[in-house]
């Protein structure tokens, strides 16, 4: 049966059902009409497929499944094959699963390190972050699979993500927040994109029309659907209005119920209705075929998981120390060389079909060395007697191997790092052992920096980032020269927390106010001449060297093609990856000094000479004009600028736009004058950022209480009985964390302890609504009422939600089963 006639056949009640979701993963089938429901589950670093026990915050088990390198770890590679051979592998697991749809790739920017998901994250630059994110996209759909390009858009922190609200000129938003997701849209044409919690400038992106229609649709011409986060709609019908088609993960009466009371009070017109039905009927015949006799290759993808591990490694600093020498025998130092950290935590958590710890991987080898643990991965305070066993064994040895970073304790989905230091315990011991004057190599273990006031003493640093199962193996390859390190920032490190514009704003209130606007990452330090940089954007190491040279420029349309050679001129094997900037011309709108616009990674073996090859569009150096609307192109002398990191150039070109309308700029210098002398970015007041923006702030000191659905959790605790109902929800995190450290030390107990800490310190950023929208309706949204209306003393008020009948209609695929109201 075509669309078109699927829509006449269809009851309100069962269009209502269609545009929400049903059984915590799935679209809801319409039996009468054979529409068949599909599957989606978890990414994008694996499939993360549950069984009954689901939830979307990584806590129950979930099937044996490849866990590949986080986000993070991928875009360091700057190799998008190599996220194209993931979102293949990945797509052939989901087809073994019965899982239509992956929840990823996740392409928000990475505005500040903190931040506790950056790790899922690819990048601090929208164009290395889209290339990345399409090529995964391609590898996914391209083998028969649906995504979800997430979180769409703004999604900057955890603590505030279920309540904050970004408010952010359009121009950053576009040139800098949206830009990967447009790239995406364009090149692979997604199957869905997922809208985030947060709101834009006010307005809900659930229920955000700016967003969701006027640019995703009308501008991009996307024709895919839109789904919810996990509990991330308010208003059902606004959101369908706005463009939002599938409500996630389904099963609230409210949400179903509002559908059909709006279109009969005609609040909400059967046609707006319609177009959502279309859009999901059209996904599920895009994603229903599966082939769940497809198998797939455990080994091979674990292996696959680890040499693209490999490529991703970056190699911070070395004087000289690595790669190290197989026949000679090393102590051992810290708790993540036998416990390593090879993932994130949160919704993307993969339950691994193995695991090759850095220790496995020597073993495996035969290496000669002697372990200590120093530190215990699983806490944050010094261990007097593991330290001081560590100390000792240190005098017998001239070069030490120290295995430190973050761990789940510090960096997880749901809550942000509250600082860039490394845990207590590994700082104390760190820091006694570089005293003791010895060569020490450290390998780092994480999703987003760290500071290292201590680099100028460690011999070398190599950073896996979170390198996936197989992240040992490819860290011992690296380590003892295997293979050469090749992977290059794809964020910016700096010195300390106080070198982040505007950092001392982040997460201290739900209004989270953009006022870096377009200086995002290096785009900021390049104006500031790299200071308060420890590595910049692009920065990595490697064994070997390279020159570049014969730089040539040939135009052809809208189309610019830029090639070098780049030559091997060291004695090892390795790659590297060779990035091309353009630098503005002077100009009348405040602009980065140069921009990344295009990228190759280029193999060599030792003394060999290759061509890199990077292509831009003209196009691609507009910048977006808020009083127009539209992309605009200036006239100007601009600079090629080919390096070896946004520090490092080695070869540059001029390169003139002229012909291009002359359009007066959409600012007044005099008005914004921060924006023009970026030293001074963060004296921008709240006035100043107001006429950047174009619309006054809104009120950012309201008043906690009286307490609403929309509250934090941690809010109510302004009252007695919102002190119990507060503690009564936390409890649950309490009573697991405390649980877990009465268990034998193991997997068990960290895997437990994590799944503890993670609860208590997400449940305090929650509320209420979101809550009810995610809990399939085991918490009915009347209930959200009714807390908020008992916690601030209106006790009649909240029996009364308490005792309201929520009438709905049976879900289609309950009427076969003679079920008469959900």
């Amino acid at each position: 049966m075509k669309i078109a006639n699927y829509i006449k056949e269809m009851t309100l009640e069962e269009k209502a059902a269609i545009l929400s979701g049903t059984e915590f993963w799935m679209t809801n089938q319409i039996p009468r009409l054979d529409i068949p429901s599909i599957y989606m589950a978890d990414g994008p670093i694996g499939l993360r497929k549950q069984d009954e026990q689901a939830d979307h915050m990584g806590l129950n088990k979930s099937e044996q499944t490849t866990c590949f390198p986080a986000g993070v770890t991928i875009a360091s590679s700057w190799n998008p094959e190599n996220a194209r051979r993931m979102g293949e592998a990945i797509a052939d697991e989901c087809h073994y699963y019965g899982v239509n749809i992956l929840l990823g790739p996740a392409v928000n920017i990475k505005k500040n390190p903190r931040c506790g998901r950056n790790f899922e994250y690819f990048s601090e630059d929208p164009y290395l972050s889209g290339i990345m994110g399409t090529e995964f996209v391609k590898g996914v759909q391209d083998n028969g699979i649906g995504v979800s390009v997430k979180h769409f858009a703004a999604n900057n922190n955890e603590n505030y993500r279920f309540m904050g609200d970004s408010i952010v000129d359009e121009r950053a938003l576009r040139e800098i927040y949206l830009k990967a997701f447009e790239m995406i849209i364009k090149e692979a044409n997604p199957t869905t994109v997922m809208c985030a919690y947060n709101k834009i400038n006010g307005i809900h992106c659930s229920e955000n029309k700016h967003l969701l229609t006027e640019i995703l649709r009308d501008e991009w011409k996307y024709d895919g659907a839109v789904v919810s986060d996990w509990g991330a709609v308010v208003d059902r019908a606004k959101g369908i209005q706005a463009g939002m088609d599938l409500e996630m993960p389904g099963d609230c009466k409210k949400f179903r119920s509002d559908i059909i009371t709006s279109v009969n009070n005609v609040s909400l017109t059967i046609q707006d209705v319609d177009k959502g039905v279309i859009n999901i009927l059209k996904l599920i015949e895009r994603t229903k075929d599966i082939d769940t006799h497809r198998s797939f290759d455990k080994e091979y993808h674990s292996k696959l998981s680890g040499d693209i591990a490999a490529d991703c490694a970056v190699l911070l600093k070395n004087n000289g120390s690595l790669p190290l020498n197989k026949h000679k025998r090393y102590l051992v130092v810290g708790d993540l060389f036998q416990t390593m950290r090879y993932q994130g935590s949160g919704s993307s958590i993969i339950n691994p079909t193995q695991v090759i710890s850095p220790k496995q991987a020597f073993d495996n080898r035969n290496l000669s060395y002697k372990f200590v643990r120093g530190y215990l991965v699983s806490e944050v305070t010094p261990d007097h007697k593991q330290e001081e066993d560590a100390l000792n064994a240190a005098k017998a040895y001239d070069e030490i191997i120290f295995f430190g970073g973050q761990t789940d304790t510090t960096e997880s989905e749901g809550y942000d790092r509250d600082h860039l230091e490394l845990p207590e315990n590994q700082i104390s011991l760190l820091n006694r052992v570089i005293s003791l004057g010895k060569k020490v190599i450290l390998v780092l273990f994480g999703g987003s920096p760290v500071e290292l006031p201590f680099e100028d003493k460690i011999s070398a640093i190599l950073n896996m980032y979170l390198p996936g199962q197989s992240g040992g193996e490819a860290t011992a390859a690296l380590l003892f020269g295997e293979k050469s390190p090749s992977g290059k920032l794809a964020e910016t490190w700096p010195m300390t927390y106080k070198d982040i514009p505007f950092g001392d704003e982040y997460i201290t209130s739900p209004y989270e106010l953009y006022k870096e606007s377009i200086y995002v990452g290096y785009r900021y330090y390049d104006k500031l001449h790299g200071h308060g940089v420890r590595y910049p954007f692009g920065f990595g190491l490697s064994y070997t060297t390279f020159t570049y040279s014969n730089l040539v420029v040939k135009e052809k349309g809208n189309s610019v093609t830029v090639t070098c050679d780049i030559t091997n001129t060291g004695n090892r094997d390795g790659a590297e990856v060779v990035q091309l900037y353009i630098g503005n011309p002077p100009s009348n709108v405040f602009k980065a000094e140069k921009e990344l616009r295009a990228f190759t990674k280029v193999y060599l073996k030792k003394g060999e000479t290759k061509q890199a090859v990077m292509t831009f569009k003209r196009s691609d150096l507009s910048y977006y004009h808020v009083h127009l609307n539209k992309w605009v192109l200036e006239n100007g002398y601009y600079q090629l600028l080919i390096g070896a990191s946004s520090r490092d150039i080695r070869l540059t070109a001029d390169f003139v736009i002229s012909g291009e309308p002359s359009i007066e700029s959409p600012y007044s210098q005099n008005e914004l004058v921060e924006y023009y002398d970026v030293p001074n970015l963060t004296s921008v007041s709240n006035d100043s950022f107001e006429r950047l923006l174009g619309f006054p702030l809104p009120n950012l000191n309201l008043p906690k209480i009286p307490v609403t659905i929309e509250s934090k959790l941690a809010d109510y605790r302004y009252s007695f009985l919102g002190r119990i109902i507060y503690n009564a929800v936390i409890g649950v995190g309490r009573r697991k964390f405390k649980k877990a450290l009465r268990l034998p030390e193991g997997d068990k107990r960290d895997r437990e302890m994590k799944n503890g800490l993670f609860l208590m310190k997400i449940l305090p950023n929650n509320n209420f609504r979101s809550m009810a929208a995610s809990s399939s309706g085991l918490f009915p949204m009347k209930m959200a009422f009714a807390v908020a209306e008992i916690t601030n003393g209106h006790y009649i008020k909240g029996l009364n939600y308490i005792l309201k009948k929520e009438s709905v209609p049976p879900l289609p695929k309950n009427k076969i089963k003679g079920v008469h109201h959900d």
